[in-house]
């Protein structure tokens, strides 16, 4: 899918293994700018960082061939009961922060979600991450709850985050109205 953002024309498709040096360099990129995740680094291998995440969808956005952001789901859980909820990791080069590339990746990244069956995803962004909190909110996520200090950087600072989540508008719809208690009964008079 060809995008135009904001002076930069790129395309969003799926991310490959070769594309990890790239996606190392970009999370690397985040980690450094201090309020993107709690790692410390990124993962020493594409099959490292691929084994975290599901399978699909794993996109790429790209300028003239070049991967300039990305966008992974991982599972919350290995319980079946979960198997339609999903947390999002996307992140974007610093000098295409701002064009149109994290809005695109975010887009791509819901529709492809909800064709694999993804009912909800949910994103933990640090407060002081405004740029994530604009790109989610602009992208359907609802801030549903605050962890405080639910985390410690790696120098030793306890950090708070924003729990935002995407309910699917069409996927898993009929089967919440399957499972649904019904209603209590009540006597008539």
């Amino acid at each position: 899918m060809a995008v135009t953002g904001t002076a930069t024309r790129f395309e969003i498709g799926p991310l490959k293994q070769a594309d990890w040096p790239a996606v190392a360099r970009i999370f690397e990129a985040g980690i450094a700018g201090g309020d993107a995740t709690f790692e410390p680094a990124a993962p020493g291998s594409w099959q490292e960082w691929s084994d975290a995440r599901l399978r699909e969808p794993k996109l790429a956005a790209r300028a003239r061939g070049e991967v300039i952001g990305w966008a992974a789901l991982s599972a919350t859980s290995t319980r079946p009961v979960y198997r339609g909820v999903a947390e999002v990791g996307i992140y974007v080069a610093p000098e295409h922060m701002g064009k149109g590339v994290g809005r695109a990746l975010l887009g791509a990244l819901v529709d492809a979600s909800e064709r694999a069956g993804i009912w909800t995803l949910q994103a933990g962004i640090f407060p002081e991450n405004r740029a994530s909190i604009a790109l989610h909110e602009r992208c359907g996520f609802e801030l549903v709850g605050v962890r405080r200090k639910i985390g410690q950087m790696p120098d030793g600072r306890w950090r708070d985050v924003l729990l935002y989540e995407r309910r699917s508008p069409i996927v898993g719809r009929n089967e919440l109205r399957r499972t649904a208690s019904p209603p209590p009964a009540t006597r008539g008079s």
